[in-house]
């Protein structure tokens, strides 16, 4: 059983190391066990910070409190990162097994705002080859699995940060979103998640950041076993940092000032493309109902998005329409030869997948039209509930048993909340008939995730939230 510690949000063992309540090196103790009886089962975390380095660290944080010296918002608290943006100290890679795979020298801007609070960062968790797949697997690390069925996937490509959080090994993560990277695994691992507003949080110290269109829709955000951590690290985490001019200097809302009587909220159980499983779409149903009574409105209705829609910009942000070149030329300037069965998947459809530059052009022109009718479409409402993906956590063998690579379906309950730029939050609102969690996604509109994170609060009161798994 887990120690009741571990089960605690950031914020509260914050406060309680910082209030003497226990000391930082006597929690650390029984975290570095924890994590060395779940980590090897899970394979999440996959370079870690040494356990001298990592008790002296806790003792710091106990001498800076005894000598009442001013400490950070997260002091002593453990967290993670997700491969593919610098931390100090650490190999940064795309989980490849490649010649441009270095130690950072120094920290992505989020890592370092997040130290400057006294966050002790643990280690650097898993995602699959060049981060793009809703697997997480590599032939640099290997595989990383669900901590509620080990032979299931916790998604990508978020997955070694979502899986960690969801076992206990880490009280706060950072991962990366552009079709559901956040989303999916928070839904798979069930536990609280944010894919922020685009344009909240930098991303300078992201590794070989140079992704191109894909730019477009990723954004990075927190991950968390409570929805109150999301809330409470968020401003902590946003803001310009004069190197990333993607970055608005508009600040964080306060999500306990949400008035949710004042809020109007669409909900659908399916998009008339991809077809949810029934226990999903009835805890989409569920959580829509729990809310009739404390918001202004609720009801079922959604964006008209026609397959064909889907699929162009499926295409478009992560095919490219040039047989898989720049995949392949991300290979070829990373020294890759040798990439796991998911990327090798996904290569193969890009492989058959080419437009030319005026379709290009017309897609870019679509992606506009399209922006313009969600936000006509969110004229009427202020939030929309819907599924984060069509089925719970899978399993890697009917994944190796798949012969043909399919994003699609998941990825069109995912990708339109990136086109549009806008918050979404995931929070644990149900349990599969396997007993595997369902999360369910609230989406917001732009620079206001203080709505999407009040409402996920709200659902994790009703509902529950996040559950400990029992790792055997």
């Amino acid at each position: 059983m887990m120690n009741e510690l571990l089960t605690f949000s950031a914020k509260h063992l914050a406060d309680l190391i910082r209030d003497k309540k226990i000391s930082c090196q006597e929690f650390m103790e029984i975290y570095l066990e924890h994590v060395a009886f779940v980590n090897p089962k899970i394979n999440a975390i996959v370079q870690s910070l040494s356990h001298e380095k990592a008790l002296e660290a806790a003792k710091q944080t106990d001498l800076l409190i005894a000598k009442g010296k001013k400490i950070g918002k997260l002091q002593g608290v453990p967290i993670t990162i997700k491969d593919g943006r610098n931390v100090k100290g650490f190999l940064c890679s795309y989980g490849n097994e490649s010649s441009s795979n270095r130690i950072a020298t120094e920290d992505a801007t989020v890592v370092a705002r997040l130290r400057a609070e006294g966050a002790i960062v643990m280690g650097v968790t898993n995602i699959p080859d060049f981060s793009m797949t809703y697997e997480t697997e590599n032939l640099l690390y290997g595989r990383t699995n669900n901590p509620y069925d080990l032979t299931r996937s916790p998604g990508g490509s978020s997955g070694g940060e979502a899986a960690i959080i969801a076992a206990g090994g880490s009280f706060f993560g950072i991962g990366a979103d552009s079709g559901g990277s956040i989303r999916q695994p928070a839904h798979n691992c069930g536990v609280a998640a944010l894919k922020p507003t685009r344009g909240l949080i930098p991303y300078t110290g992201k590794f070989q950041n140079d992704l191109g269109i894909l730019n477009l829709v990723e954004t990075q955000g927190p991950f968390s076993r409570h929805v109150e951590d999301l809330i409470y690290v968020l401003p902590i985490l946003a803001g310009p940092d004069g190197m990333d001019p993607t970055v608005f200097p508009i600040p964080v809302r306060d999500a306990s000032e949400v008035n949710l009587k004042n809020l109007r909220i669409a909900f659908y159980t399916n998009n008339g493309v991809a077809y949810p499983r029934d226990d999903i779409i009835k805890t989409i149903e569920n959580a829509a109902h729990a809310l009739t009574k404390e918001v202004a409105s609720v009801k079922e209705d959604y964006p008209v998005i026609k397959k064909e829609t889907y699929t162009a910009f499926e295409e478009l942000f992560f095919y490219g329409g040039d047989r898989g070149q720049w995949l392949l030329d991300r290979m070829q300037a990373m020294n890759v030869t040798k990439i796991a069965p998911p990327f090798q998947a996904l290569l193969d459809v890009a492989k058959q997948c080419e437009f030319s530059v005026t379709e290009l052009r017309h897609r870019l022109l679509m992606l506009d039209q399209f922006k313009i009718q969600m936000m006509q479409f969110m004229n009427s409402y202020d939030v929309i509930l819907c599924p984060v993906a069509t089925f719970p956590a899978r399993s890697y063998v009917s994944t190796e048993d798949s012969k043909e690579f399919s994003l699609g379906n998941d990825l069109t309950y995912n990708l339109p909340f990136n086109m549009t730029e806008w918050p979404a939050a995931v929070v644990r609102c149900g349990t599969s008939k396997e007993g595997l969690p369902i999360g369910v996604q609230i989406i917001s509109k732009a620079w206001r995730d203080d709505i999407a994170l009040a409402v996920a609060k709200r659902l994790e009161e009703i509902f529950g939230g996040w559950q400990p798994p029992v790792i055997k």
